[in-house]
């Protein structure tokens, strides 16, 4: 890489230089992450969502059926664990028609298929509560979007039936309950009312004294208190014997024992022995029981299920406590309130015994009647509450169908981190590949590395240059061809011909200085420029008036005869073995006449008359000792003799030997150097090689001069200058936003 401090204008010189690397790279890492994103692209996955509300609707109010607190626990949490449980999963599947409706909850367990259909129902269903809402959003995802909503919508609906039956199962028992208690207090009322009147059919009516009255009402009022206590005790042991025949027959807590619905753990491990005695049967389609898979899911079962009853007995154990507690504070007041009754009816055994019997009738029909009349009520308010069905469970939201995947491939966005990444990777390749260049790229690197002056600086030609490229109605197939080699005849006002007129001006400087009139023109390597650098040179000192000659002296790929359109026989061979005179061998204008140049191009030109050219000639079996015959001694003073300068286009220094033996012959050579063409190692072995045969080094002349290759190509800005007054060939306004552009650039990385 070219020593020098760099700047900013030298980092843009760089990626111009490389443009073609970052471009590369940056395409080729952007189409793999495409190609990547497009392989991996996962199959589309649409999610629905159905919201629902869910409301504890109030206790009953004066049932005497008492509940019992237990738990509290998150109300919407432990709906969301219900929503997925087997219960309301089977309502959904019946919804959709995947399992036959009037099949029950047991022949749907026992069927492998329905299990599967259940447990795919399940696995694509997540149940989640909105925080600090009693909403809670039933989403399913499935890879068709109307699937999926229907699903959504069944398990919304099955979840709304199963709370609905749940609920009338509750009132409908304790409806039951107490159409049993109101049944046996009517027959109480009808016995006390048959036997007071037969008590005033025998004894006609019985009137009782203000102190008896007092005494039966007191009484009445204790029986009454006392009838509650038996009441709430009979309560408390019908619910104790309820715990213990569940307890008998292995069943869990009695439904009437909880209070506001399940208990939260309780459901949350029933449904977790559901699901996972669901994903036993799912192994057991394709397993056999005594799999590692199958035996550690029963495993698993069973410790649920021990979790299960562990949970059921404590709960149990501690409703038990409640209950005895309860019961035994009932019969310490009964047993209380009995007593004193009994101390009562010890002071009213001098009442007389009809008027005893009379008020007891009273106290019984008072007492039963004040209990139907509370039965009744609270019998009508079951009734309307069984009627009315207050929903707990309301679909907020259905589902609709979704219109683009939860699981979007991304193509767009890995692409655009792929070309990224490529261009982040492409600029620092870029400058690695810069670092390893071992060119050279500027005139001090150049000059000081090979202790030689630079002569001359060609600017790369650009066929799309304006003042290259034909003026419109001038096309000529020919003459494009041509116009690269012969860029100072065809477009002598661009700033190549301009470069190629410097570099005549420093030769012929040094040529007086050296007193070097015949020098070669050669290079290191091949398209370096060499051929057309000696065209351009002695076309333009030939049109400093002097007598020019130039000799194609590359024997092996000739190419100068090509260049000016003339014949390439005969030439310098044939002058060699003696086979003509040379100067009959002589090119000049007038053969150029006949050429694709044509009369007017020629003689437009000045001075052109001045330039000769001596051709290759037939191509020698041994171009070598051609050019190292005496013979080639005599023409080169014949030359120096005839003409003012001599110029000899040679072959390539390095693969050949034969423009080392030309610049032992000859008063010097330039040596054509093509930026960043080749090493510095092979430029400095082709000046090696000049020096071994005793050869003169005149100079340098560094060709393809490019603003993102050399740095001094921009930092002189020479190439800048043009024929002012000379219309450019474009449109005005092309012009202008040519200009416009080029000025913004400027400004943006500091180019002027």
């Amino acid at each position: 890489m070219t020593q020098y401090d760099l700047n900013l204008r030298d980092y843009w010189r760089i990626i111009r230089k490389r443009k073609w690397t970052v471009v590369l790279i940056t395409v080729a890492f952007g189409a793999m992450a495409f190609a990547y994103a497009e392989v991996q692209q996962p199959d589309p996955i649409y999610q629905s969502t159905a919201v629902v509300k869910f409301e504890r609707s109030t206790n009953l109010v004066g049932l005497l059926v008492q509940s019992l607190s237990f738990g509290t626990g998150d109300s919407t949490a432990t709906q969301a664990a219900v929503i997925r449980s087997f219960t309301v999963i089977e309502r959904a599947a019946k919804i959709l028609r995947l399992i036959p409706p009037d099949l029950d909850s047991e022949a749907v367990r026992q069927n492998p298929n329905y299990i599967q259909r259940l447990s795919d129902i399940r696995g694509r269903i997540d149940a989640k509560p909105e925080e600090n809402t009693s909403l809670i959003n039933i989403s399913v995802t499935s890879p068709v979007p109307a699937e999926a909503t229907r699903v959504a919508n069944a398990v919304a609906q099955g979840y709304h039936e199963e709370n609905v039956t749940v609920r009338s199962q509750q009132i409908r028992e304790a409806r039951r309950f107490i159409e049993e208690q109101l049944a046996e207090n009517t027959a109480r009322i009808q016995q006390a009312e048959d036997g007071l009147r037969s008590l005033k059919e025998r004894r006609g009516i019985v009137s009782l004294s203000e102190e008896t009255a007092a005494s039966l009402t007191r009484v009445n009022a204790l029986e009454a208190e006392l009838e509650k206590a038996r009441a709430a005790r009979e309560e408390t042991a019908s619910q104790l014997r309820s715990l213990q025949e569940a307890q008998a027959y292995g069943e869990g807590l009695p439904p009437q024992l909880l209070a506001g619905g399940s208990d939260p753990m309780y459901a949350k491990l029933s449904t977790a022995l559901v699901d996972l005695t669901i994903e036993r049967e799912n192994l057991l389609v394709t397993l056999t029981p005594r799999h590692p898979h199958v035996q550690d899911i029963e495993a698993r079962i069973a410790t649920m299920r021990k979790n299960l009853e562990n949970h059921v007995a404590a709960t149990r154990a501690a409703l038990t406590r409640e209950l005895r507690a309860k019961e035994r504070v009932m019969q310490a007041r009964e047993a209380e309130l009995q007593q004193t009754i009994q101390q009562i009816r010890q002071q009213q055994r001098n009442i007389p015994d009809v008027s005893r019997q009379y008020a007891q009738f009273q106290r019984e029909l008072t007492l039963n009647e004040n209990l139907y009349a509370n039965l009744r009520t609270k019998l009508q308010e079951v009734q309307i509450r069984e009627k009315e069905q207050a929903d707990e469970v309301s679909i907020v939201r259905p589902a609709t169908i979704p219109t683009a995947p939860i699981n979007p491939p991304g193509t767009t966005g890995k692409t655009v981190v792929g070309f990224l990444i490529g261009l982040t990777v492409g600029f620092v390749l870029a400058f690695v590949f810069e670092s390893l260049d071992t060119s050279i790229g500027t005139i001090q690197d150049v000059e000081s590395y090979l202790e030689t002056p630079v002569l001359g600086l060609i600017p790369n030609i650009d066929p799309k240059d304006p003042y290259i490229a034909p003026t419109p109605g001038e096309e000529d197939e020919a003459l494009d061809r041509l116009r690269p080699f012969l860029i100072t005849l065809l477009s002598p006002r661009s700033t190549v011909a301009e470069s190629y007129r410097s570099l005549r001006t420093n030769v012929e400087f040094l040529s007086l200085e050296k007193k070097a009139k015949a020098i070669c023109v050669t290079s290191a390597s091949l398209m370096e420029g060499k051929t057309t650098t000696a065209i351009n040179l002695a076309t333009t000192v030939a049109q400093m008036g002097k007598r020019t000659l130039l000799v194609e002296a590359d024997l092996r790929k000739p190419f100068l005869h090509h260049a000016f359109g003339i014949p390439r026989e005969p030439g310098l061979t044939e002058v060699i073995v003696g086979n003509g005179d040379w100067r009959a061998c002589l090119r000049s204008a007038t053969d150029l006449m006949l050429g694709p140049l044509g009369v007017d191009r020629v003689m437009a030109a000045p001075n052109l008359d001045k330039l000769f050219m001596l051709t290759s000639g037939t191509p020698p079996p041994n171009p070598t000792e051609f050019l190292n015959s005496q013979r080639m001694t005599e023409l080169i003073a014949g030359f120096r003799q005839e003409f003012d300068f001599v110029i000899f286009d040679c072959p390539p220094i390095l693969p050949v030997t034969d423009a080392a033996i030309l610049a032992s012959k000859t008063d010097g050579t330039l040596i054509v150097y093509r930026v960043g063409k080749i090493a510095r190692s092979a430029l400095k072995r082709a000046k090696t090689l000049l020096e071994n045969v005793r050869g003169t080094v005149l100079g340098i002349v560094l060709t393809g001069l490019k603003a993102e290759i050399s740095p001094d190509y921009e930092e002189l800005e020479y190439y800048r200058y043009a024929y002012g007054h000379e219309p450019r060939r474009m449109s005005g306004r092309a012009s202008r936003n040519a200009a416009k552009a080029s000025s913004l650039v400027k400004r943006l990385f500091g180019l002027s």
